[in-house]
């Protein structure tokens, strides 16, 4: 005759263990049910070697399908966390890329740029020499470049000088330049929504002649980097 109480008990971890093993987390429960309820069995399996071993082969059979199901419901849970996960990190990292994401188009003078809500456009730009104590010397020139600025978004828009500075033949944009005498500068303001402003920038004093090509180029930020821009104008 068969010993019943092991494989009862085994029957008994075992079905409860099956029951708790699609449950995320619980299933770790589910999985020492599991593994109790597979000692049980196989024990009773021995004890019950030269008897009839119906409950022992139940309890054992349902233990291992209980174990099996956590592994794979815990591998499945896992995999849809990770993807989760990953699918959060490019969501979040396309819109920092989108947000700060270069214009490798280089507009003209006159083209309209539109930029976070906001329509800039270079109307002109004039290689000055300056005057009086401003006057350059060995073929120098100031680089005058007049902005018009259209805030087209709903908030204001804070704007300065300092977010345009020029690229010469694709090297690291140099710093701002004083204004020679009898040019007017704009300087750092707000524009509200649908307001518009117009100024000049001074933003360099070079020898254009030795000069390929001149870009003004545009930062979100005060950091100027060589490859740290939003836009670029083509000055010459």
């Amino acid at each position: 005759m068969e010993r019943k109480v092991l494989g009862i008990l085994s029957i008994v971890f075992g079905g409860l263990g099956l029951l708790l093993s699609w449950i995320p987390i619980i299933n770790n429960f589910a999985f020492v049910l599991g593994i109790l309820a597979l000692i049980l069995g196989i024990i009773a399996l021995v004890i019950n070697r030269k008897n009839k071993k119906i409950l022992s082969i139940i309890g054992t059979v349902i233990s291992i399908v209980t174990i099996a199901i956590v592994l794979f419901t815990q591998a499945a849970y896992s995999h849809a966390m990770n993807k989760v996960s990953e699918d959060i990190k490019k969501s979040t990292s396309n819109s920092s890329d989108n947000s700060s994401k270069k214009d490798s188009k280089i507009y003209k003078i006159n083209d309209v740029v539109k930029h976070n809500g906001v329509e800039y456009k270079v109307n002109s730009v004039d290689f000055n020499e300056g005057s009086g104590f401003s006057k350059t010397e060995n073929g120098e020139k100031y680089v005058v470049v007049n902005v018009t600025m259209t805030n087209k978004g709903k908030s204001d828009f804070d704007y300065n000088p300092l977010d345009f500075s020029l690229s010469i033949d694709g090297n690291e944009p140099n710093e701002t330049t004083v204004a020679p005498d009898g040019v007017d500068t704009f300087n750092s303001g707000t524009l509200k929504p649908d307001a518009t402003m117009t100024g000049n920038l001074v933003l360099g004093k070079l020898n254009v002649d030795n000069v390929k090509e001149l870009l003004m180029v545009h930062h979100d930020n005060k950091t100027i980097k060589s490859d740290d821009y939003t836009f670029s104008v083509k000055l010459k």
